[in-house]
């Protein structure tokens, strides 16, 4: 078995630090996706760090490459990103991994949205995000992630 993850948001637009949406705990998914038997195709763009443990990271594809790797996995895994939309259109579910944004107004209802908790929504959903700080606290624990993916297979 074989899954996308991609795991970052772009950086903020006017500070460029890393997003408040990028989950945290990448490292212990892949390890216990792998220990499931699935590959796991990090997509990302220059720059970004290669999660360890990744059978390959696959960085600046066109969209055109995306949708041909995307018909060619099983599922998918995501930060709250671009990908989730891009997923979404072509009809393959996956899920994603949200903190600070709601996934009621960002998520799309036929992914597998993760949340912790709703008490770690920002107030204002459609505000910049350079405002935010982050929080490791919360986002949902790897146990979580993969509990959720062991119901999905």
């Amino acid at each position: 078995m074989t899954i996308i993850i991609s795991p970052y948001s772009r950086p903020t637009v006017t500070d460029f630090k890393p997003s408040p949406k990028n989950y945290p705990y990448w490292e212990e998914v892949v390890k216990g996706l792998k220990k499931m038997k699935i590959d796991c195709i990090q997509i990302g763009l220059d720059g970004e760090q290669e999660i360890k443990g990744v059978k390959s990271f696959l960085r600046g594809l066109s969209f055109a490459d995306i949708r041909l790797l995307l018909d060619r996995v099983d599922f998918w895994i995501s930060a709250d990103n671009f990908f989730q939309h891009f997923a979404h259109y072509y009809g393959k579910k996956g899920f994603v991994i949200f903190a600070l944004s709601d996934p009621k107004i960002f998520g799309w209802e036929d992914n597998i949205n993760l949340l912790k908790d709703r008490k770690y929504l920002r107030a204002e959903q459609f505000n910049f995000w350079t405002s935010d700080l982050y929080n490791n606290e919360a986002f949902v624990s790897p146990k979580e992630v993969l509990k959720a993916v062991k119901k999905f297979i």
